[in-house]
């Protein structure tokens, strides 16, 4: 009898379960204001241009991403440069940091607890087993009601884990109350899959939705950053836009004329406007890296055009802005198969990995290329007309063509490809895409962050213009922690 009671309690619990679960409902907005909201401009304050402006990207790739995005940040706490007299940490000039998937993690958590970070984080996500907590929490009787419910799934479960666990249930309004240029503007990235097309946690992306996004959590724009498909559902997010909340903004406009040539443009404004569409109640978002797995899209737009709400282009017009760092963590791997050795087709198991991930490294290879060629085309640019002005010398009467370019510009990439030491790079590159690494693996990766960003030959010469006197530093992995990784292959 006690038996036959105890099933028909749990029935009992999940049925109960099943009619009350339901995804946290993004709230609606009744009026756009552009001075409220999580926006680059009510984030950070007008940029000082005797100090560089830099972008970190952070890419996707689990808990791999998560720390060698940490590395990075760590490194950029040690070194310092020059101004008026006093040492100044290049952390502190981070103005925005961009995040795919795993690099979220990283990048809310510095934004949100940033005097802590350093201490606070490895505990908190790189040596959380989050994977174990994940499946643990499917074989919880209150979740298998909650499952069921139509309006709740696996990637409702983990945002709720995140919440509580990593990020303290934090909002974007607890984000946007920090004091004023105190923390970088963060730039969570993920992938609105109806359209095929880069969807970010910014209020400007919410005003499209007519949706506040203040009183979302931060661990729903994580989550939705790190959804990675078929190990998650699509998270979903309501859209009031079919009640006109506000105008759109004028570039989406100029986007959608007859006369536009801009392909990418007329892309971009196709994809905001469908927003506004009545037959699109609902928003589906999965992994960032579906449609952008560097999260240099984002800047990349703000840096080459007019059309981002925090475009950069009008703050270099207007001289903010005299150097740009770019700084991008690529945590891409480069695994070896064996598949072509037999007539055996690889399972599906392979293939998934295959069709999720090759496009995710087609994508991040035009980004990089995107960036590195604009900045080569501007330097380009410069060096012509200092070139045509030397020549103008000889001529008396000629006056000096006007620089357009009076910035300077560099962009380093850091990526395992790129490790001296063939069996450590070996070893990063082999490392899965997970959230549970050991502490080998975490340590490997912090190391080699800050290695590669001292040895980029971009990253130096950019260091050099900002401070003459500044040299990096020798960063080397110990002897033990070498040995242990090479003795391993």
């Amino acid at each position: 009898m006690s038996n036959r009671i105890r099933i028909i309690l749990i029935g009992f619990f999940v049925l109960v379960a099943a009619g009350c679960a339901h995804y946290p409902v993004n709230p609606e907005l009744n009026t756009v204001n552009p001075n409220e909201g999580y926006r680059y401009d009510l984030v950070r304050q007008e940029h000082n241009p005797e100090k560089p402006f830099i972008i970190l990207a952070f890419s996707g790739g689990g808990t791999r991403a998560a720390a060698f995005s940490f590395g990075l940040l760590q490194e950029l706490n040690l070194i310092s440069y020059t101004i008026d007299g006093q040492a100044r940490p290049l952390l502190d000039d981070v103005e925005i940091i961009s995040s795919v998937s795993g690099g979220s993690f990283t990048a809310a958590y510095y934004a949100l607890f940033r005097d802590r970070f350093f201490e606070d984080f490895p505990g908190k996500m790189l040596y959380r087993n989050i994977e174990k907590d994940l499946i643990l929490s499917l074989f919880n009787p209150y979740n298998w009601g909650r499952l069921a419910a139509p309006d709740f799934s696996r990637i409702d479960l983990a945002a709720e884990y995140y919440h509580k666990k990593i990020f303290q249930e934090q909002t974007f309004g607890d984000l946007l109350n920090r004091p004023r240029g105190s923390v970088p503007f963060l730039l969570l990235n993920a992938t609105d899959i109806s359209i095929a097309h880069r969807f970010e946690f910014t209020q400007d992306q919410f005003d499209l939705l007519c949706s506040d996004l203040n009183r979302v959590s931060i661990a729903r724009g994580v989550a939705a950053s790190s959804d990675f498909p078929v190990a998650f559902t699509p998270l979903t997010l309501n859209n009031y836009g079919i009640k006109n909340c506000g105008k759109l903004p004028d570039w989406i406009k100029k986007g959608l004329s007859d006369k536009q040539d801009n392909d990418r443009r007329k892309i971009d404004a196709k994809a905001a406007v469908s927003y506004r569409e009545k037959h699109r109640s609902y928003c589906h978002l999965l992994d960032g890296g579906l449609s952008d797995n560097l999260g240099l899209r984002g800047p990349y737009n703000a840096i080459t055009t007019t059309d981002a709400a925090w475009s950069l282009v009008t703050q270099e017009n207007l001289g903010h802005i005299k150097q740009l760092m770019v700084i991008a963590v690529n945590a891409k791997t480069s695994k070896k198969h064996k598949w072509d050795e037999t007539s055996k087709p690889p399972g599906i198991k392979d293939v998934l990995g295959v069709v999720t991930g090759g496009p995710m490294d087609d994508v991040s290879l035009d980004s990089v290329e995107m960036m590195r060629e604009h900045f080569e085309s501007m330097k380009q640019l410069s060096r012509t007309v200092n070139s045509c002005n030397k020549l103008l010398e000889d001529c008396p009467d000629s006056k000096p063509i006007p620089n357009p370019i009076s910035n300077s510009f560099s962009f380093t990439e850091l990526a395992f490809d790129y490790v001296k030491k063939p069996c450590i790079r070996r070893y990063l590159q082999l490392l899965p895409t997970s959230f549970n690494l050991d502490q080998t693996a975490i340590e490997a990766l912090t190391i080699a962050a800050a290695q590669l960003l001292n040895q980029s030959e971009e990253f130096i010469s950019g260091m050099k213009e900002l401070d003459p006197g500044w040299t990096p530093r020798t960063v080397v992995f110990p002897q033990d922690l070498e040995n242990k990784i090479c003795n391993r292959q």
